[in-house]
């Protein structure tokens, strides 16, 4: 028989309860005015998690610059606890207790801690991080997951993984870049070495010169940009929760614009948001009619790009296997760090085989003024993608596409120019135009002209011919194909990402003789 699974008492329970209400004010208070506006069992659970994390946290961080074997075993010890707590279902300790209550009535799973724990452990012998990618792979386990926490607690009514987890990152960086100075003390660096060497700053000086203010600028921009991925998420909360996580947004980011205020200097002072400011857009998010008005008035919802693309379509967000997993405008996700989506790429060929090459507009925010293969872009969530490449030709180039064919089914690839990161599972088509005429849109092309295939394709494998990354990668894999485009296989729809959608009438070409 099965021994009944340990309950703590009210007492204890409501005493733990309280102590991380403490905590979470103490030292998470924009956390905690965010939390005033949920009831009050979903509100103690948000303390909790809170509590968790800054006790695990305070281990690694009060430490010093050089933690010892004594802080390891400190923070083991602490993660034991944590999960003797959640196996027997309560704790002598009463805030462990209160903790292991909320993770199992919320039902948080198990890896997000897994994950929190390797990153608290990585803080005790990580020092510096040499890119953005490594930092972020850093936060996944420190910041993300805290969001990913906070989802059964909040109770969204759709998938709200990927703004979650933005928002988590957004409020990490937000405290990397406030707390340099109290970090530096540590021992620790928090922006990636290959931007100060980009900009030249040395946080280890301490002085804020034009160098180090290009930088803080870069980064902040960077942040608001994870504050403008989370925002997709709060409309889809419901409506306690909703103003819950308005409220913390609004708040944690106008700490940059502190940081801004004090000419980037984060070493002799900490930028904050006076309490009062705190209780007034909170008493502002319980009578709004609507908390997004509020966040949009916010600095950090301005994308100060986003007048210069020329289209904002939907964009569909795929994971590591090409599974959809969620959508962004276009505008909202290219940027340093693009999350991978599904998009497409084609070479249009006239009745004479010669391919049209263009150049894209030197105006355009993503790879300008770049030669290349006639046409690129993104399909929107559920559009065909033969129907994408057509739509796509005709808009940009006039260009009416007739037969077409699917050749690169699996075919990726990752480019950066000028602080933007192209990031895309991007089948590649061949097609034939029905015409040599064009009417390219001067928003969108600079230049376009018919080179035959032969050459243009002989000109960029001898590196005489510079054109765009993915075009440098494609080349190559075509002319593999054959030396003739009408030879060229129909690539196998079985290998196309399970994102993409292709119908009938692109495996077979009949071009014009």
């Amino acid at each position: 028989m099965t021994a009944p699974t340990p309950r703590t008492s009210p007492e204890v329970l409501a005493a733990g309860y309280a102590r991380c209400a403490e905590i979470t004010r103490e030292h998470g208070t924009t956390y905690y005015w965010g939390a005033r506006l949920l009831p009050a069992a979903s509100r103690r659970h948000v303390h909790a998690v809170y509590t968790l994390a800054r006790l695990a946290d305070d281990i690694v961080d009060l430490a010093g610059p050089e933690p010892g074997p004594e802080t390891a075993a400190e923070l083991d010890a602490f993660e034991a606890s944590f999960w003797q707590a959640l196996a027997d279902g309560t704790s002598t300790d009463p805030v462990m207790a209160a903790v292991a209550t909320s993770v199992r009535e919320c039902g948080i799973a198990d890896e997000c801690f897994t994950r929190f724990f390797g990153a608290m452990r990585s803080d005790l012998t990580q020092r510096t991080y040499e890119t953005w990618a490594d930092l972020l792979a850093y936060m996944d386990g420190s910041a993300a997951v805290i969001g990913e926490m906070m989802l059964p607690v909040l109770n969204p009514r759709a998938d709200a993984v990927v703004p979650a987890r933005a928002l988590g990152l957004a409020f990490q960086l937000t405290n990397f870049l406030r707390d340099v100075g109290e970090d530096l003390d540590r021992g620790r660096v928090y922006i990636p070495q290959e931007d100060l060497r980009r900009f030249g700053a040395d946080p280890h000086a301490r002085v804020v010169t034009p160098q180090w203010r290009e930088l803080m600028a870069f980064q902040i921009e960077r942040n608001r940009r994870l504050y403008r991925e989370a925002d997709a998420g709060i409309p889809i909360l419901p409506g306690a929760s909703r103003r819950c996580v308005a409220t913390a947004r609004v708040l944690y980011a106008r700490i940059l614009e502190g940081i801004e205020a004090a000419d980037y200097d984060v070493f002799t002072s900490r930028a904050r948001v006076p309490t009062a400011r705190k209780a007034a857009l909170a008493a502002r998010m319980v009578t709004s009619r609507d908390p997004m008005r509020l966040v949009a008035r916010d600095r950090a919802a301005v994308d100060p790009l986003g007048g210069a693309w020329v289209s904002d379509d939907p964009v569909v967000l795929v994971d590591e296997g090409g599974a959809p997993i969620g959508q962004g405008r276009k505008s909202a996700i290219h940027h340093d760090d693009t999350p991978l989506h599904l998009a497409f790429s084609c070479y249009v060929l006239d009745p004479a085989g010669r391919l049209l090459v263009t150049t894209r507009a030197a105006s355009k925010p993503s790879f300008p003024g770049v030669v290349t293969n006639t046409v690129c872009g993104h399909p929107t969530p559920g559009e065909d993608l033969a129907q994408a490449v057509r739509r796509r030709a005709r808009s940009e180039l006039g260009v009416e596409v007739g037969d077409l064919r699917l050749v690169l089914p699996e075919f990726r690839y990752r480019a950066q120019m000028n602080g933007i990161v192209e990031n895309e599972v991007c089948p590649v088509f061949v097609g034939w135009a029905t015409s040599d005429s064009t009417a390219p849109d001067p928003d969108e092309v600079d230049d376009v002209q018919w080179v035959p295939w032969e050459q243009f394709r002989d000109e960029v494998l001898a590196g005489v011919r510079t054109v765009s990354p993915w075009a440098t990668e494609q080349v190559p894999l075509l002319a593999a194909l054959g030396p003739d485009p009408r030879s060229w296989p129909a690539g196998s729809r079985a290998a196309l990402p399970p994102a993409a959608t292709l119908g009938p009438g692109a495996d077979a070409l009949t071009p014009a003789s």
